[in-house]
């Protein structure tokens, strides 16, 4: 049977509880005792008297923002001040920092409702920031990240279809879509299952299992502009996981297995890779007689991020190795030349890659 203590203690409980319901009911607007007490009732606390309230409040009063602001009527009209309130919801800067930077980040990769509900915290944390004199506030104004690569724009999307892709994208579940390989082109109607989504930059990715073949398939959402739930046939999900996907390497454009690049490199493209290296493994070596120059070899994936980043540097390296590599990046080189002496495009009837 409960002592005396233990009823304290509850007793303790429910006036604590009291006075946050009461100040959170008072910073969305100013209320009279009557109508915190329906307040309280809402909340299913403890019944007590409009005494009670009113005594509570006095106490308060002063505190954490409250004040009478006024009469409604008979009755006073209390209220908190936003300012005092919200340093009981403060956040630590780096926190605040951390959120700006989260939506920042979002917001370059487009409209995302599913981020709605954390919006008016965002909000806080900028504003919170603003009038700050804190490192962490003066990283907005003081500090800037660009994109390593040439970063294109996101595609503008209707922002109903793009919440239906990424709802879909998020419940795996059996849709029929229709896809434009290019834009204008007659709709591919198709059948399939939805594993996942990915971003490469600002350009967002549906992944899908298509149902006729198995094959998974990434579209981006620019290019499908219809998507519906289908019951006429189910999900089939099987085991893929986005981790092992990922890993695979098939989010990047590849052409093979990594390989052991090795290059001859002049000192601005040396500069750029010193310290932050291509691959884990990357050795820069000395080459006698040649001191504005070093022998480049690294571990690096083989893909199309690669590929343009040696085509990018091309005048300043010489790729040496592997053969087979070499022979490629070489026919690719040519080709791009061969398209600057002539008065329409050719495209090579096979890839280089």
């Amino acid at each position: 049977m409960p002592g005396p203590t233990s009823h304290h203690r509850n007793d303790n409980k429910e006036v604590v509880l009291r006075c946050v319901y009461m100040l959170l009911a008072l910073y969305e607007r100013e209320r009279t005792v009557a109508e915190l007490r329906e307040v309280l009732a809402e909340r299913e606390l403890k019944t007590v008297s409009e005494r009670t309230i009113q005594r509570d409040l006095e106490t308060l009063d002063g505190h954490f923002g409250l004040h009478q602001t006024g009469k409604q009527g008979r009755a006073n009209l209390w209220a908190v001040d936003p300012v005092d309130f919200e340093q009981l919801l403060e956040l630590e800067d780096p926190v605040a920092l951390a959120l700006v930077v989260a939506e920042q980040q979002l917001d370059a990769l487009g409209p995302m409702h599913t981020f709605d509900a954390v919006k008016p915290l965002f909000e806080r944390a900028r504003q919170q920031l603003a009038h700050r004199d804190t490192p962490a506030s003066r990283w907005l104004d003081r500090v800037r990240v660009t994109s390593a690569g040439h970063r294109l724009l996101g595609p503008n999307l209707a922002s109903d279809l793009n919440d239906r892709l990424q709802d879909a994208a998020l419940k795996q579940v059996a849709v029929i879509l229709d896809y434009h390989r290019h834009q204008g082109d007659p709709a591919q109607t198709l059948e399939a299952t939805t594993l996942g989504m990915f971003y490469r930059g600002s350009v967002a990715y549906l992944i899908i299992r298509q149902r006729a073949d198995g094959r998974i398939r990434q579209l981006p959402f620019s290019r499908i502009s219809r998507i519906q739930e289908s019951v006429t046939f189910a999900a089939d999900v099987g085991d893929f996981e986005l981790d092992a996907y990922t890993k695979s390497g098939a989010l990047a454009f590849r052409f093979g297995e990594p390989f052991r690049l090795q290059a001859i490199i002049f000192n601005s493209v040396r500069r750029e890779i010193e310290d932050a290296p291509l691959g884990t493994d990357q050795t820069l070596s000395d080459i006698p007689g040649q001191p504005f120059n070093r022998l480049l070899e690294v571990t690096v994936p083989y893909t199309l991020n690669l590929i343009q980043w040696l085509l990018a540097r091309a005048p300043y390296l010489k790729v040496v190795g592997p053969d087979d590599f070499r022979e490629r990046f070489k026919q690719e080189l040519a080709q791009a030349l061969k398209n600057m002496e002539v008065e329409e495009l050719e495209v090579p009837t096979q890839r280089s890659f």
